[in-house]
Formats: C-alpha cells, structure tokens, sequence
C-alpha cells in the first residue's frame, strides 16, 4: 500500500514529492539545531571568544529562519500534494465500485458502511507516505534531542522514559476514536435517508418533514454523542499523561539548576533543557500525530483491500457474452439468500428458456420477481444453484454486456439528452444515428422535439435543464436500454408502471416488435408485470410464490389449471369492467 500511494504522489507531481520528502527529513533536525545554537550562544555571550559567538549566532539564527520557513512551505507542499493524491485515489476507489457488476456491495449494510468508510478516510491514505516519512524523522530527530539531553545529565533520560506512556495512551485514544465512528457509521446513514425524504412529494403533502427532520437530528446526536464520549476518554487518559511528564520537566530544571551551581553544568545547559523540555512536546506530538495518521492509514488500507480483493473476484471472470444464444438459458437449482438474512428469498428455481423465447413473470409483491430478474442480469449472483447460457456458467462482469434491461426503478440521469440515452451502450455513445434511432423505437421522439434543444437538451434541475415527467422519464430509459446492439438478454421489470393504459399498450406493440427481431438472434426476453394484458404475449408464464415457482406454462394452459394465476388474471379483468 506504502508503494502504490507513494507512486500516486510521484505520478501526480514529481517536483513536490522530491521537495516535501526533504523539507520532512530537514523538520526532523531543526529542534536539535535551535537547541544547540541557544546554548553555544549563552556560554559563548559571557566568554572572550567573538569567533565562537558569531558561529552560535549563525548556528542560532539559521536553525531559528529554517524552522519556521520549513514549516510553512511544508505545510503548503503537503496540502497541495495531498490534496491532489487523495482526488487521485477516490477517482480510483469510485472506479473500482464501478466494475463491480453485482449490487450487493450497495444495498447489504455492511459493505455500504465499508466503502463509506473508505471514502471518508480517503485522505489519510493519500497521506501515508508523508505520516511513514514524517514519522522516521520526528523519531530520529527526538532520539538526538535525547542524547544532546543525556550529554547534560543521564538522569535527564528520564524524560523520555516518562513521555513514553503518551505514545500508547495516544494509539488508545485513537481506537476508541476509531471504534466509536465505525458504531456510528450505520446511524448516519439512516440519518442521510431520513434527510433525502424531505423534499419527496408525498413527505411534502402529509407535513411529516418535521418529524423526519426531528428523528433525523436524533441519530445524529446519537452519532454525536458516541464520538465526544470517545473523545473525552481518550483526552482523559492523555491529560493524565501530559501532568505527569510536566511534573518530570519541573523535577529536572530543579536537579539542572543544582549541577550550575557545583559547577558541573553551564546557564547554556539550562537554556537546552527548557528548550529540549518544550520542544519534546512537539517532537513527541508529531511522533504520535504521525504514528496516528500512519494508524488511520491502515485502517483505511484495509478497506481499500478488501474492495480491491471483493472486486477482482469478477474481474478474473470477465468473459464476454455469446453473439447470439443458440441452446438458451437454463437456471438449475438456484437459491438466492440475501447477506444477513436468514431465509432463501428464492428456492430451488429450475427454468429452461430456449433461445427466442420470452418468459412472463408474475406473483405478489414480495414473491421474489426482482430477484429472479437481478439473478438473470447478472446483478445477483445466485448462492446455490447455476446459470448457465448455451451450457457456459453465466459470469456478471461479461454477461451483462449482452444484457438490455428497462426497471421500474430507472435512471434519471441529468445528462443532456443525447447522453442520457447514450449511455446504454457506453461505446456508442457519440454514435447521433444510434442514438436517433433508439429515441424512435422507443417512441420517444416526440418528447425529445418538445425540448428546447432537442437531443442537446440539459436534464435535471442544474445548468437551467428541462424537467421531465416519470413517462417521460421512462420512454428515455426504455430508448437507453435499446441503444445496447445485439443483446442475448432483453429483460422488462414493470417497465409501463409509469404509464397509463393507453400508452402502455402502444409500448407493449413496439416491444413485441423488438422482441420478434430479438427472436432471430435467439435472445430471450425476461418481461415481469402485474398487467395481465401484456404478460399474456409471452411463449411462457412463471407464477412465483413466497420465492418458489409454483405454476408455469402458456395463458391458456395456466387459466385452465385455475390455480394462482387464473384467480389474478379474473379479479383484474372485473377491476377493468
């Protein structure tokens, strides 16, 4: 990790990360250097020798010039080289979760709370190199403050020896620090939610955004209140500390001040005890500042190892998908289970679909329909069982590049228009022709004429875009899922929940068109709906139940079984009478 973060700062600015490594090493000695010209300045100052007390005026003033010079210029290297390694780093974390093809590392809790963590701490992994480096030096740069100190008095040692308890009570404080933001780490989420509620309509209508906002400021003063209760104990600990070593400086200026008067020490030796007592401080606070950082670091690499490790499971299986689907699909006793939770969302799921053909499936809220879908995009992976496509396991990372998918959750990307449907197929996107023509096929063109600009047209609320409505929205993502060439895959999840019957019908003849091209390339299409009218079209009908296929055929095969299926598709047609 210390190399990789390392060659970041070399590849982002070479000259600054050559001149911040030498104003750390020269920081580490500048203490010793003032120490020593102050005290050659007393003793010299009461002598005869003008050679001697010019040297420690030089030595004095030098030491005194470059500590505070390089000081500052460090400090403005090390926030301008930091600050550009740690915007190179989160780019390449934000990338890593990118590649990820499932999405289980977004919704499960603990992974969410994993990669929030490392994009928070971001910073003190780009700093790790300056916190090893600093640490060496601020280290090397006490031991010589230590020795000058023994070369006064042994006993002086003793210092050191009382200071040494500050460095684990300081790692302590740190872990509880550390302990106490990771516990709060999950509240603050659910803080975050509770505030992106606020402005939704249906919050705005029933007047709860206060009592949101109220239980919202509740967590966070719960998160609050856990980190400044770890910060208490941990100053706690170090001030205990920090009087005991205070105590040894007042003890050892006393025992200083009896060898001046036996003549065994000189006024300079005094002045480089008070200097040396102060500044060890300082030395001692960077040490434990540095060794701190170097702490968060590691906390922070872990992570970053484990995201790295968590997504080079799919980049190693990466195969493309096949051109065109020859056999089909098949799922062989698959299951899938969420993280965390103690029963199989689906059970022992067998399906054959032959290439070309499309499946309907349908079933009550909660009966596993997305899951079944999130597993035939590659977006869940199953966790028993295989999905196998012309015989070959389905791998996410490749599969998915044969994948065309419209969700009732869809994007709404604020993009201009010709990016937000381009970006189906982020290959074409440039591609005009591509794009013009999926805005047809998806009948969408009439919603992009009304633009002001047309396919250029600015989306969203920023940069004085257009707003959209939710179909409006939805023509737009079934146009993006049509920009994808060639897919094996075609997979509709509530794809018309947004819109009315009429339109609805006039998508479903535009899709069965889609589908019969689809066809010739063997595709499969994966339609899910709770709209009877437009599931009859399909070769073949899953009902699922509580996770479990229970019938499975042609419409009129299932309305002549009259079990599940016949008895939804009746209550909907008295509802349209």
């Amino acid at each position: 990790m210390l190399r990789h973060v390392t060659g970041l700062s070399w590849r982002v600015d070479r000259r600054a990360t050559v001149l911040l490594g030498v104003l750390i090493v020269a920081q580490g000695g500048v203490v010793a250097a003032t120490g020593v010209g102050q005290r050659l300045l007393v003793d010299s100052a009461g002598g005869h020798n003008s050679g001697a007390l010019a040297a420690a005026v030089v030595l004095g003033a030098l030491a005194y010039g470059a500590g505070s010079a390089v000081g500052r210029v460090q400090n403005n290297i090390m926030i301008y080289l930091n600050g550009r390694s740690d915007l190179a780093l989160s780019e390449e974390i934000q990338r890593t979760v990118a590649e990820i093809p499932t999405v289980v590392h977004v919704e499960h809790a603990p992974h969410l709370d994993r990669i929030n963590r490392l994009r928070r701490t971001s910073g003190a992994l780009a700093a790790l190199p300056w916190a090893v480096l600093g640490a060496v030096a601020t280290t090397a740069g006490l031991a010589l403050s230590i020795g000058l100190l023994i070369a006064v008095s042994p006993w002086l040692a003793l210092l050191a020896v009382v200071a040494v308890p500050l460095l684990p009570a300081s790692r302590w404080a740190d872990r509880v620090l550390r302990e106490a933001r990771d516990d709060a780490a999950e509240l603050l989420r659910h803080e975050q939610e509770l505030h992106n509620l606020s402005d939704t309509p249906e919050v705005l209508l029933n007047g709860s955004g206060d009592e949101l906002d109220r239980r919202a400021r509740q967590l966070w003063e719960a998160a609050a209140r856990r980190e400044a209760t770890a910060r208490l104990r941990g100053l706690a600990v170090q001030t205990a500390g920090w009087l005991c070593y205070s105590g040894a400086v007042l003890a050892a200026i006393l025992a200083v001040g009896t060898l001046i008067r036996e003549g065994r020490a000189t006024t300079g030796d005094a002045v480089l005890l008070i200097t040396f007592a102060t500044q060890l401080l300082f030395q001692l606070r960077a040490v434990l500042d540095s060794v701190s950082t170097v702490a968060d670091s590691g906390q922070a690499a872990e992570h970053y190892f484990w995201l790295n490790a968590y997504a080079s499971r799919f980049r190693l299986r990466a195969a493309p998908p096949p051109e065109r689907l020859r056999e089909g699909i098949r799922l062989s006793g698959v299951a899938f289970r969420y993280p965390g939770v103690a029963q199989d969302a689906l059970h022992d799921i067998d399906l054959d679909l032959p290439a070309g053909t499309t499946m309907a499936v349908v079933g009550a809220n909660g009966a596993g329909k997305s899951t079944l879908v999130k597993l035939l995009c590659g977006t869940y992976e199953p966790t028993a069982g295989t999905i196998t496509a012309d015989g070959v396991t389905v791998e996410p990372a490749g599969w998915q590049r044969g994948v065309a998918a419209v969700f009732q959750d869809f994007a709404e990307p604020y993009l201009a228009v010709r990016e937000a449907v381009g970006i189906g197929d982020v290959q074409r996107l440039h591609d005009a022709g591509a794009v013009t023509d999926a805005v047809e096929r998806a009948d969408a063109a009439e919603v992009v004429g009304r633009l002001p600009d047309g396919l250029e047209t600015q989306l969203g609320p920023f940069l004085n875009g257009a707003g959209l409505s939710t179909g409006q929205w939805q023509r737009l993502a079934l146009a993006r899922s049509l920009m994808r060439a060639g897919p094996v895959c075609v997979v509709l999840d509530e794809p018309s929940a947004a819109l009315d019957p009429l339109a609805e019908h006039e998508m479903f003849l535009r899709f069965a068109a889609q589908v019969d091209t689809a066809r010739h390339r063997g595709a499969v299409t994966v339609l899910v709906s709770h709209r009877f009218t437009t599931v009859r079209m399909a070769d073949v009908i899953v009902v699922l139940d509580a996770g479990r296929i229970t019938e499975r055929g042609t419409h009129a095969d299932l309305m002549a079984a009259d079990g599940i299926y016949a008895g939804l598709y009746t209550l909907q047609q008295a509802a349209y009478r």
